[in-house]
């Protein structure tokens, strides 16, 4: 993918949480955009701005038609450790201390998830395009219009909440030490 692509996959990644539905969002928003040729932009900055919005606003709709039909697979294993669990040691999949993963880290994803979705969209994609993407506020602004401050505010508590979270979540009770 080039870069403007990954760029409007955080996006919509920051409000589906999902990369391969993010993709989608944003086939999907091109497809609208192509649909519209007699609009005109002044610069392409107008135009990656007024794109982001379409990309915003489909990630909208798509999240709001999966909250209403959420269902997830789970692996027999799996739910059988979590049904006999409790007895055993737990561990955290990181050192709270370094931040380093263990080995057997698959429930840091799942833990992980689950601290962005506590996130508001706005705040989770200016934290996406931050760190994930590598935007300065600027761009961040020029592409969510989102004012780089409020970006930066975005950022710097989506950090915090995430390590507060993640620092005081419980063992993933489907894995044992």
């Amino acid at each position: 993918m080039n870069e403007t692509a990954d760029r409007l996959v955080s996006i919509a990644a920051g409000i589906v949480l999902d990369r391969s539905d993010a993709e989608d969002v944003v086939q999907q928003a091109i497809q609208i955009a192509l649909g519209k040729p007699d609009l005109r932009f002044e610069t392409q900055s107008q135009f990656m701005a007024w794109l982001a919005g379409v990309v915003k606003n489909c990630a909208l709709n798509h999240r709001r038609k999966t909250i209403r039909r959420k269902t997830s697979a789970v692996d027999p294993r799996i739910l059988g450790d979590v049904q006999t669990a409790g007895t055993e040691e737990q561990s955290l999949p990181f050192d709270p201390k370094s931040g380093t993963l263990n080995e057997d880290q698959n429930a840091f994803d799942d833990q992980l998830k689950n601290a962005l979705e506590s996130l508001a969209p706005d705040a989770r994609t200016c934290l996406l395009l931050r760190t994930i993407q590598r935007l300065s506020y600027q761009e961040i602004e020029d592409l969510t219009l989102i004012p780089a401050s409020s970006a930066m505010s975005h950022v710097h508590r989506s950090r915090m909440k995430l390590r507060e979270i993640l620092a005081n979540s419980q063992p993933f009770e489907g894995r044992a030490k």
